[in-house]
């Protein structure tokens, strides 16, 4: 809680000093999409993600995320764990595409390697990302930990009415090779995204701007393996969707919604996820 007050106090700390809105670095929730901050320009996220599963057990984290534009296409983020409370028993999951919903420090650097205009204020454009993740804890869930990297990529189309984005993610703790070592599943995403801008709100800033998201992605998680022998009751494939917000106003961006369960074939009896919800608050400075 003490690192949670932190991270706040930071938040607001900046919102002291003026800034123009940045918001060309944001996309949906759950989602990869392509967008990357201007040259030079700085974003805060503090985001919260909650996780409810079929026994009524529900965790919940915060997660502060640092991000600079290098070039207009080029930026590096950096993202830090607070869990605030996790079940036991419960595994980590990552909701978000550019945090996790794990007890990992991450940083991303994110290439948008393809960009062409199709017409005023519309574009095609490709975006490549590539990270490392560092495990905060040694053991998780009797599993030992290592670290482990991150890559994805995703193409898409952005307006100022009509967005639509299409990804994947792959995601290895590079744990030391052999026939008894311990490994934490492997994790493959697929993400899609869809969106609209009404007309009342495709005025220039500083007007309240508001996209609505229809986000589903896929993930099909390998078993856990515990010195060398795959342990039951890990991994297995699912499929979420549902609608997200993202709401843009001077320096400020709030987005977030839920997603719900639509496809689920687990490697065992445990539990099922009946809901993931995030909500996410940017700063641009």
């Amino acid at each position: 809680m003490i690192r949670a007050t932190s991270a706040l106090a930071v938040l607001a700390a900046l919102t002291l000093y003026p800034a123009a809105a940045r918001a060309t670095g944001h996309g949906p929730v759950y989602g990869v999409a392509t967008p990357t901050l201007a040259k030079g320009a700085w974003s805060l996220d503090l985001g919260v993600m909650s996780r409810s599963v079929a026994r009524n057990n529900t965790s919940v984290m915060l997660r502060p995320l640092i991000a600079y534009g290098i070039t207009e296409d080029l930026q590096v983020s950096a993202s830090l764990p607070v869990p605030l409370y996790t079940p036991e028993g419960m595994r980590p999951v990552r909701m978000m595409a550019m945090m996790p919903a794990t007890p990992d420090v991450e940083v991303l650097l994110g290439w948008r390697f393809h960009r062409e205009g199709t017409g005023v204020g519309s574009r095609f454009e490709s975006t490549a990302y590539l990270g490392v993740d560092y495990p905060t804890d040694s053991v998780r869930n009797g599993v030992k930990t290592s670290p482990g990297i991150y890559a994805a990529a995703v193409t898409g189309y952005a307006s100022r009415s009509v967005y639509a984005w299409a990804g994947g993610m792959y995601r290895r703790y590079l744990s030391p090779t052999g026939p008894t070592t311990d490994h934490p599943g492997d994790l493959l995403m697929c993400s899609l995204v869809v969106g609209y801008r009404p007309p009342v709100f495709r005025k220039e800033l500083p007007h309240a701007d508001w996209r609505v998201f229809i986000e589903a992605i896929g993930e099909v998680i390998d078993r856990d393996r515990l010195a060398g022998g795959e342990l039951p009751n890990t991994g297995g494939k699912r499929i979420f969707a549902g609608p997200t917000l993202l709401g843009l106003y001077g320096s400020w961006g709030l987005s977030g919604g839920p997603i719900f369960p639509v496809y689920t074939r687990l490697n065992g009896t445990q539990p099922k996820d009946r809901v993931r919800m995030v909500v996410n608050l940017t700063y641009w400075f």
